[in-house]
């Protein structure tokens, strides 16, 4: 980034400074004590974090150079200066679709998921009788997105309960398979849920669908940024991801990927001006998807300074210190007399995010007890009954689990 013209060399020397950089390796992931990583964190250091799986805390480096490319924008909103963004729009895509193995023609860079899934569930040519096949622990995002378009459309809407307490990715994958029908279209999962955590067998999955023709869109708000992620390999159509969650990143960022060779299948839900399009031609590839509008352009350069600090420790050390930080809080959890964590626990299809039931206390008192300490979790029910959802993440230590079996075990 030195080199672009998007920021200029004070600014970065300015925001530098402001984000104290350290050396980035994976040893900052260290579980014992409190992480280096967590240094590199603009986060309230009272502040006990365990609720990545809603918006994570980002890097000072991060949040300077956000600021400062903002001051930037407003200092000079010329359509001259903002005919430079195409270009890291250009770099952020390939960036972007090197670590997720796929090319940057297949990116599209919008504001979050909730965006990109709707982009999948309204660009889709359907028909009346048509089934959709979606599971129990879906965002609302697609959720309520499909609900409302069934019931526009005449859409067979099928929802399959997710089995909680299941033991292995073939239990998952039965479930879905079992709805399969002549008449069904697409198939809309979570990755993994964010209700219990749970991760579905997608790669098995995508082969069913595509053996029958069926879109198999994923939702990846909970697993793009702490899990490393191969969407060749995966064979899914299209997948979403945002940047304020695992990723550690900005807010209103995000992208939808779409297998090229199915995007004439998925039309864009949006065609504004598209200041970003340097090539019309490029309205033959993901692009098309991310015609939305006037955005925060300078979260482009956010959105690349996350993945610098990524890109220093690793996704693969990532991934294990996240596996590691949820599979340590869960077995301490469920040595917490009269806690209920749900789910199995097997670690093929289980992630870091922990939801505890408490039978018999009064889980809102729970949690604002918590809160007094400075230990910040998400309210959470599943099957009606109140719980509690914790979603640790690489910057959480030994010490933050710790502090919360002693809160939970206080009360």
């Amino acid at each position: 980034m030195t080199d672009s013209p998007l920021i200029s060399r004070r600014t970065l020397m300015q925001a530098a400074a402001i984000a104290a950089p350290l050396a980035l390796t994976p040893g900052m992931l260290s579980a014992a004590g409190k992480p280096a990583l967590r240094d590199a964190m603009l986060l309230d250091p009272a502040i006990r974090y365990f609720n990545a799986a809603n918006i994570a805390p980002t890097f000072r480096s991060v949040a300077a150079v956000h600021e400062s490319e903002t001051r930037a924008f407003q200092m000079d909103p010329s359509v001259e200066r903002r005919a430079l963004y195409p270009k890291a729009a250009d770099a952020l895509r390939a960036r972007i679709a090197k670590r997720l193995n796929v090319t940057a023609q297949e990116i599209a860079l919008v504001r979050n998921s909730s965006e990109a899934n709707t982009v999948a569930v309204r660009g889709l040519a359907l028909k009346a009788g048509d089934r959709i096949i979606l599971t129990d622990h879906n965002h609302p995002s697609t959720w309520d997105s499909w609900k409302l378009r069934a019931e526009r459309e005449g859409l067979d809407l099928h929802v399959v309960p997710v089995p909680v307490d299941a033991k292995s990715p073939q239990e998952l994958f039965d479930s879905i398979a079992a709805a399969v029908t002549p008449n069904t279209k697409a198939i809309f999962l979570s990755h993994m849920s964010n209700i219990t955590g749970i991760i579905y067998p997608v790669a098995e999955i995508a082969k069913l669908a595509k053996a029958k023709n069926i879109w198999l869109h994923a939702d990846g708000a909970q697993t793009f940024g702490w899990m490393q992620l191969d969407l060749a390999a995966l064979g899914v159509d299209s997948y979403s991801g945002s940047t304020h969650k695992w990723l550690m990143g900005p807010l209103e960022g995000g992208m939808l990927y779409v297998k090229q060779e199915r995007q004439a299948e998925l039309q864009p839900i949006m065609m504004s001006h598209g200041y970003w399009l340097t090539d019309e031609a490029n309205l033959n590839t993901a692009q098309k998807y991310e015609i939305l509008g006037q955005r925060d352009d300078p979260r482009l350069m956010a959105f690349a300074a996350t993945l610098d600090v990524l890109d220093g420790v690793g996704q693969a050390a990532i991934e294990q210190a996240a596996r590691q930080r949820a599979a340590s809080m869960r077995q301490a959890l469920s040595a917490v007399p009269g806690a209920k964590p749900f789910g199995s626990g097997v670690d093929a299809i289980t992630g870091p995010v922990i939801t505890v039931a408490f039978p018999g206390r009064d889980v809102a008192a729970l949690r604002a007890k918590l809160w007094q300490a400075k230990i910040a979790t998400a309210a959470s029910k599943i099957g009606g009954a109140g719980a509690i959802r914790f979603s640790p993440h690489v910057y959480n230590s030994d010490d933050d689990v710790a502090a919360v079996i002693e809160g939970l075990r206080a009360v």
